[in-house]
């Protein structure tokens, strides 16, 4: 059993201890790193080698058992890894030169380190201090990949730098807070860019600043100047800015917005500045360019079109060509997609999923753009092991389903134009078998990804059980593919798991985890408000989720068998996956029980509509409709009831099941910076909730009809 927030433990374990397989340790062949070697670099070298050295010193004694010294000097031939910059490399590139000696050698120190890291990388597939001959060369495919942090009481540790590094990522996120009036919070975000850089990390920022000026005003630079000049002259190491609609709105004179903010804005009929490519944002941003240029010249103003890919191209498309040549443009690489599943039912991919693989249209339409245009394009790619399908796990272990994304990523840089990743956007960054593949996903040459999960299978458990993990991951990846993306369930039970509420009429707030003080009734409103004009549309998902849960049930299966198997020293983290598993499982069976007990409420003439579903600027939104057609009550209400009391009973159990979940593994059930949550205390109260719902609402129905 953890207690709260005793998962970050995990999140500074930069090395994982005693990795060395003795029967690998007999089997292999090739060059043996033994302790007489030492790891030589050069006197001159600067913060980020000779962290990267030191970092090899110590996953050589926590991870192989060896106790190597460290040494300045020059390249020597044997029993020595040599660790230097060698500039005549291309850009991004690192290199790995193995014989009775190990040289490495990167474009620059950030490349270096890679390569360090990418020697442990092979020593831990191999379980051994042994690597074959060879000489590689290999390349980073994006000048950018940016992380949020996994932490929620220190946002970012030098041990979770270092993970974060080792993963291949080139930046993290910040939020900035009151750094304007604050010396302190100016002092944290500091602390925090100047320790990311002595690992290769740059930091980007997300402002939310109240932006009351048009850029055609006299004075404008002169107040965005007192904003985002001065938050690069407090903290002048800040690599850049995400600039986002809704959290960035401005004044804009566009006819067809209303000129203000969305809260501003809720009675309005015309959508607000931030869900709509105003013809005065590139103006906008360039202002704000200006102004960070005029304190920091390579600092980068990234401008996301988040907020209006639902908008007819021709008006995304008119705005990237009016941008500044020199802004850095993104968009979200699956959202906004339109799948047609009959005549009557039509999806469209909310946020960030895996349920689509992408690139959609959105994302091509202004990739296209960019690259006839020659912008820098970055993307949030949501490719770091995790998406906002289900808010209270770390990862998805749908590592065939995770290949198709990776691959369709890279193939879209190809093709199109894709510069840099976001890897994340609040869930952050958790260091499993994922994110080795990710790694090597985004390095050139080309890695076969299915070849590469092999072998992390045989790795972690056992040759003998290949096949057999194989199949689960598969049934996880063919699950992912039924979780489908909507707005009242990444805003509901998606969010907030087993714990979400079953309620017939009366309804109540959930109650907070204990560990945080943050609004889960916000993120996971607990009244579900799905249209019932949409019925089709709703059957068909309520169909979907249960088809997600009985193939996460038979992964699980399958993997449970495998872990009773296991050794002690690998069984801890296949067991990790084992739970993230049966809670994803869980939170299916909760999305479907939700979904089908909302239908059938219909089917009684009961529709509680306590808050509509969350719009922003955008108006007409289709999922936040009210129903227009009237709802025609069944005839025999029993067997509608009947199914009701079915329902909530299963739901009862779901919920003590995911108690031993949350319970033994911290991160299930908790997101740091929103709040989801799904604890012990929510699922006891969810449990008597439904009780009462039973005892207090159905029986005196059932009794009734």
């Amino acid at each position: 059993m953890e207690k709260y927030m005793e998962y970050e433990n995990k999140l500074r374990m930069v090395h994982k201890p005693n990795r060395v397989n003795p029967e690998a340790l007999k089997a292999l062949q090739g060059t043996e790193i033994t302790a007489q070697w030492k790891i030589v670099y050069q006197e001159n070298s600067g913060i980020v080698l000779r962290n990267a050295v030191k970092d090899l010193q110590e996953y050589f004694h926590v991870s192989m058992n060896l106790s190597l010294d460290l040494a300045t000097g020059e390249c020597g031939d044997e029993k020595i890894i040599f660790v230097c910059v060698d500039d005549t490399l291309a850009e991004r590139s690192f290199r790995v030169q193995v014989g009775n000696g190990i040289t490495i050698t990167g474009v620059d120190e950030r490349y270096t380190a890679q390569g360090c890291y990418a020697l442990e990388d092979e020593l831990n597939m191999n379980e051994a201090p042994i690597i074959a001959p060879c000489d590689k060369t290999r390349q980073m495919r994006f000048s950018m990949r940016a992380i949020s942090t996994g932490m929620g009481t220190e946002p970012y540790p030098d041990e979770h730098l270092r993970m974060i590094a080792h993963s291949g990522m080139t930046a993290v996120d910040i939020g900035l807070g009151d750094v304007l009036n604050n010396p302190q919070r100016r002092a944290q975000v500091n602390d925090i860019t100047e320790r990311a850089a002595n690992y290769g990390l740059d930091v980007y920022c997300f402002p939310h600043f109240k932006n009351a000026v048009h850029p055609d005003e006299e004075g404008a630079f002169e107040y965005y100047d007192a904003m985002y000049g001065k938050v690069m002259e407090y903290c002048p190491k800040l690599k850049g800015f995400w600039i986002v609609g809704e959290s960035c709105e401005f004044p804009s004179k566009d006819p067809r917005t209303s000129g203000k903010s969305w809260r501003e804005s809720i009675n309005d009929e015309k959508t607000s500045p931030g869900w709509f490519p105003c013809y005065d944002y590139p103006q906008f941003v360039s202002v704000l360019q200006d102004v960070v240029h005029s304190h920091s010249p390579e600092a980068e103003v990234v401008f996301w079109t988040y907020n209006w890919g639902f908008e007819k191209q021709e008006l995304r498309e008119a705005l990237m060509r009016a941008v500044p040549a020199d802004i850095t443009m993104m968009a979200t690489f699956e959202m906004f997609e339109e799948v047609e599943i009959s005549p009557e039912i039509k999806e469209v991919t909310t946020d960030y999923t895996l349920w689509q693989i992408g690139p959609g249209k959105y994302y091509a339409s202004e990739a296209k753009i960019a690259r006839e245009r020659n912008l820098r394009m970055y993307c949030m790619a949501n490719s770091g092991g995790n998406t906002w399908d289900i808010g209270g796990v770390p990862y998805l272990p749908a590592p065939q389903r995770w290949i198709q994304r990776w691959e369709a990523v890279t193939n879209t840089q190809d093709t199109l134009k894709m510069d840099g990743v976001r890897e994340s956007h609040t869930y952050g960054y958790w260091p499993s078998f994922l994110q080795e593949m990710a790694k090597y996903a985004y390095i050139t040459p080309k890695t076969d990804l299915n070849d590469l999960l092999e072998r992390i299978i045989i790795r972690d458990f056992g040759k003998e059980n290949l096949e057999q993990v194989r199949q689960a991951f598969a049934f996880f990846s063919e699950g992912m593919a039924h979780c489908v993306s909507t707005n009242e369930d990444q805003y509901g039970p998606a969010r907030v798991g087993p714990s979400y509420p079953l309620f017939y009429k009366r309804w109540e707030l959930i109650p907070h985890c204990p560990v945080t003080n943050k609004q889960v009734n916000y993120e996971g409103y607990p009244v579900y408000t799905y249209n019932l004009d949409r019925t089709e549309k709703l059957q068909y998902e309520t169909e979907e989720y249960m088809k997600m849960a009985r193939l996460f049930d038979a992964g699980c299966t399958l993997l449970s068998d495998v872990v009773e198997k296991l050794a002690d020293n690998k069984k801890a983290d296949a067991l990790h996956i084992l739970q993230v598993a049966q809670y994803l499982r869980n939170n299916a069976k909760t999305i479907h029980h939700v979904k089908r007990w909302h239908y059938l409420k219909g089917q009684l003439g009961v529709y509680v509509d306590a808050d509509p579903t969350w719009v922003g600027g955008r108006k007409n939104m289709e999922d936040a409709k009210k129903a227009v057609k009237p709802l025609v009550c069944v005839e025999d209400k029993q067997p509608v009831v009947l199914e009701l009391l079915e329902i909530i009973k299963a739901e009862i159990e779901n919920a003590k099941d995911t108690i031993p979940l949350v319970e033994a593994n911290s991160r299930l059930g908790y997101e740091n910076e929103y709040g989801y949550s799904c604890c012990k205390e929510q699922l006891l109260w969810k449990i008597e909730m439904a009780e009462r719902t039973i005892r207090e609402e159905l029986l005196p129905l059932l009794a009734e009809v």
